[in-house]
């Protein structure tokens, strides 16, 4: 996307763009050392963990991970597109975006956003005269604050009622590509929704992006949702959240249902934190989406067979996630109820007694694999090991990894060290290697190489400024290795533009797959770690880096089965001659 707005535009723009004073817009900052700290407007916290750094206009939350520029914040609060944060922070600079002339600008999504707008429109004044739809939302105990609050609608019986309201204001496409109606094979044209109540689904900012439609009457399918489209997409899509948003000054826990019933029934009875998924299984999209807001999640399920099926993928989606203060409770309900059915019942205290018994992912995990494979035989025993080391092996973050282990262990009446064997035995596929291919692999797990390049990028792409043309910098660029040529464009990029920012910096790399690599980094901290000191790191780290690939490319030339050329002779010799010099460290 960046492409097609000039670089030089956006780096005008992050340039008259302060930070500090765009956050501010949005959170109250208060002065912290060099920083300025708040309550991360990510998700919920009562201690400021939100840092925002005036001289590399980047922000950083150490509760949540969120992490990013000016552009990035508008992206991740307000539910922008890149072109629509642009253009948000052109309109506040007194700025035109202009657009490169070969490259046309983002696909426009406005006209889409107004069509279902109207259509949402339509619907809701097609429920007030409806009397067959008011009574069945009235007999699942919806009253009309609540349908106002959600906008529900109704969708009429005809086929083509949407079509003729809209088709003055609209052009046939825009309603097609709105997901609002659809060409038959003889090229007529029909409403998608027909009598059905209407759920608005609406992004963060509010504006609606599909709908979720349910029969009253029997027929199938019960529930329709709109089709993809430019701006609608399941599998990155929660129904409820900006009513949640609206609806709770400061969210911390969320909890996740599976139908737009469960979700208005809870708003009924007075509990505004649930939000369901669009018919679809929940996706790791969907818990990056809803950690972003918060940093707990309860997951319902139903208590069959079917639940827990639902509830097994659900943590498997979970679990590579899970990291800091995040945490998931999964609570299963009785069987043949849901949390419509369930608050309606026990009203909402009893709701909140049966979320406050949610069993922490952990638990359930050692639940369900208890359930698939008993503990009561060494057989049992060996295939829940299995099974449950398969899973831990995609989490990442390594406190709550040695935690599962820790259960299993426990479980499986095993020594823990035999689990961790088992984690680091599988973690790989295990075909026999050459010995010089278990060589390498050795050497590219001790990790150093990787520490010594994140030393040394942390520090280039948090200090921009600071003077990197640097020999020993220099010629580590010139290797032949893709951490190498990343180095290499970020020289480039330092050099083009006299004292850049952080900021500016890392939006030039937006559209590289090592985008958000750098803007990790860029949240690292360097605690009272002076600039000096900094550039002290970061060339010695480069000094090792560059003694590290002459040795292996020693090694390689000097294990060659074929005579060297006379270049490559050329090539060892001052291989050797390097190497036979001490480095900065000795």
């Amino acid at each position: 996307m960046a492409g097609r707005i000039p670089q030089v535009f956006i780096d005008e723009l992050l340039e008259r763009t302060d930070l500090v004073e765009l956050i501010q817009r949005y959170v109250p900052l208060k002065k912290s050392g060099h920083e300025f700290a708040a309550c991360c407007p990510f998700h919920g916290e009562k201690t400021p963990s939100f840092f925002v750094s005036p001289r590399k206009q980047f922000y950083h939350c150490f509760g949540c991970g969120a992490h990013g520029t000016a552009i990035s914040f508008l992206m991740e609060h307000e539910n922008l597109s890149f072109p629509e944060a642009i253009e948000l922070l052109a309109e506040w600079a007194g700025l035109e975006v202009p657009r490169d002339a070969e490259s046309p600008g983002a696909e426009p999504t406005g006209h889409l956003f107004a069509a279902l707008d109207a259509a949402m429109t339509f619907y809701v004044e097609q429920l007030k005269t409806t009397p067959s739809a008011i009574t069945y939302l009235k007999d699942r105990g919806i009253d009309g604050n609540t349908a106002r609050d959600y906008a529900i609608g109704w969708a009429p019986p005809a086929p083509d009622n949407l079509v003729r309201a809209l088709r003055d204001r609209f052009s046939t496409e825009d309603l097609v590509q709105a997901g609002l109606i659809a060409r038959r094979d003889d090229g007529t044209l029909r409403d998608r929704f027909r009598a059905r109540i209407l759920f608005p689904i609406r992004d963060r900012r509010g504006r609606v992006t599909g709908f979720g439609g349910r029969l009253i009457e029997p027929g199938e399918p019960k529930y329709l949702n709109s089709p993809e489209s430019t701006v609608f997409h399941k599998g990155h899509t929660v129904y409820g959240l900006f009513e949640a948003r609206r609806a709770e000054t400061r969210l911390e826990e969320l909890v996740v249902t599976e139908g737009y019933m469960d979700v208005v029934s809870l708003a009924q009875a007075g509990f505004h934190r649930a939000v369901a998924c669009m018919g679809t299984a929940l996706t790791r999209s969907h818990l990056d989406l809803l950690f972003r807001q918060v940093p707990k999640l309860v997951l319902c399920f139903d208590g069959d067979a079917a639940g827990r099926r639902a509830a097994w993928r659900s943590i498997e989606q979970a679990l590579p996630v899970m990291q800091g203060m995040r945490e998931v409770r999964v609570l299963f309900l009785p069987e043949g109820d849901d949390p419509d059915s369930l608050v309606r019942r026990e009203g909402l205290d009893g709701w909140r007694e049966r979320l406050d018994g949610a069993a922490v992912l952990s638990e359930t995990l050692m639940r369900l694999l208890a359930e698939r494979h008993p503990l009561q035989t060494a057989e049992g025993r060996s295939r829940f090991a299995h099974e449950a080391v398969t899973l831990i092996r995609s989490v990442t973050d390594p406190l709550f990894r040695g935690q599962l282990s820790e259960l299993v262990a426990e479980q499986t009446h095993s020594p823990a060290a035999r689990i961790e064997t088992m984690l680091d035995d599988d973690s790989e596929p295990r075909p026999t290697r050459s010995p010089a291919r278990t060589a390498s692999a050795a050497r590219a797990n001790s990790g150093a190489p990787n520490q010594l390049w994140g030393a040394l990028l942390t520090r280039m792409v948090q200090l921009p400024q600071s003077p990197w043309d640097a020999a020993e910098i220099q010629r580590l660029a010139e290797t032949d290795t893709r951490a190498a040529r990343i180095l290499s464009a970020i020289l480039e990029r330092i050099a083009t533009v006299p004292n850049i920012s952080t900021a500016r910096l890392l939006e030039h790399f937006r559209d590289e797959s090592f985008f958000e690599r750098l803007a990790a980094l860029a949240s690292l901290p360097l605690g009272d770690e002076s600039p000096e000191l900094s550039v002290e790191i970061a060339l010695d780290s480069a000094e090792r880096l560059f003694r590290e690939y002459s040795r292996d490319r020693l090694r390689s030339l000097s294990a060659a089965a074929r005579p060297l050329t006379p270049e490559e002779i050329q090539e060892l010799k001052r291989l050797q001659t390097t190497l036979s010099r001490k480095g900065r460290t000795g």
